[in-house]
């Protein structure tokens, strides 16, 4: 088995931050809600997992056996405040500590098809990318219709990968695999296992069509009771939809069958390296991509 280490580089903003468009904003009336910025002791956390110390040795370790591949930032830093070069700061830290470890980070579906944060701050400028030391990249957007896989792969092509300045960065799909709702009775139940199965196919096939999705990772969620009449208590995960365990179950085993000559390495990656200094890392410019109108996508409306 082989994994990413999870690093905790973020710190709370000393001041809570205002989500001042209606559908972001989750504790009315006031719809303030704590933000995040760049941890300001990242570069020792950098450290401490894989230069110095103890626990660095046993990830060397770890490395050596093939066990840990690379680094993963975590969900939704950007949307929840941190800024384009702080991202860039703490993955320009981990190339240099593990040059050909993976960087990955996934986020809020706002910032790869709005480029907005919860707060209404805009991420990328004119002719940013997405920093050059992020190889995967992927966010989780959840619809109940055709319109879950539609837009996202839509919002890939005209958004995310416009806006990567490798030709070996990657993408990471976060689809659906669970239901919020506290109770499913048989029949909603039912209906949900049968769209997420669909679901997971529709983003398998997108995988296998483009080589610059490197994987599908479905939503975890542990999952409540399934009753012995079909109905779910205490909200739906993965094992609680039999034929989208099953659909997801056999998707791996087909990734998994075809090892390295699966198209996710095509081309092979080149992480990239630091200038003279041995410790800069040029970003490039890139296309800036020019979000759908809201009347298109209902939930890029920033007023």
């Amino acid at each position: 088995m082989q994994a990413l280490l999870p690093l905790s580089w973020t710190t709370s903003q000393p001041e809570p931050c205002h989500a001042p468009v209606p559908h972001t904003c989750t504790h009315p009336p006031a719809c303030n809600f704590g933000c995040i910025t760049l941890d300001p002791a990242y570069q020792s956390k950098v450290d401490a997992l894989y230069t110095a110390g103890p626990a660095a040795a046993e990830t060397q370790r770890l490395i050596q056996k093939g066990a840990i591949i690379g680094t993963f930032l975590g969900d939704e830093h950007l949307y929840f405040g941190v800024q384009l070069r702080e991202l860039k700061a703490v993955a320009d830290a981990l190339r240099l500590a593990y040059p050909a470890g993976i960087v990955y980070l996934n986020e809020a579906p706002d910032i790869a098809m709005c480029n907005y944060r919860k707060d209404n701050s805009s991420v990328f400028g004119d002719g940013e990318c997405m920093p050059v030391n992020v190889d995967w990249f992927g966010f989780d957007f959840y619809q109940h219709d055709s319109v879950s896989w539609e837009a996202a792969r839509e919002a890939y092509d005209a958004f995310v990968f416009p806006r990567y300045g490798r030709p070996d960065q990657r993408a990471v799909p976060v689809s659906l695999g669970y239901d919020g709702r506290a109770n499913l009775t048989a029949a909603e139940a039912a209906e949900l296992d049968t769209f997420c199965a669909t679901n997971a196919r529709e983003f398998f096939a997108m995988g296998l069509a483009d080589g610059r999705f490197v994987g599908q990772f479905p939503f975890h969620y542990n999952g409540g009771v399934t009753n012995p009449d079909g109905s779910v208590t205490g909200s739906a995960g993965i094992v609680n939809l039999p034929k989208c365990l099953a659909t997801y179950q056999g998707i791996g085993k087909i990734i998994k069958a075809a090892g390295p000559a699966g198209t996710s390495q095509d081309p092979a990656p080149r992480r990239p390296r630091p200038g003279p200094d041995g410790k800069t890392f040029v970003e490039p410019k890139c296309t800036t991509p020019l979000p759908p109108a809201p009347s298109i996508w209902s939930w890029c409306a920033r007023h």
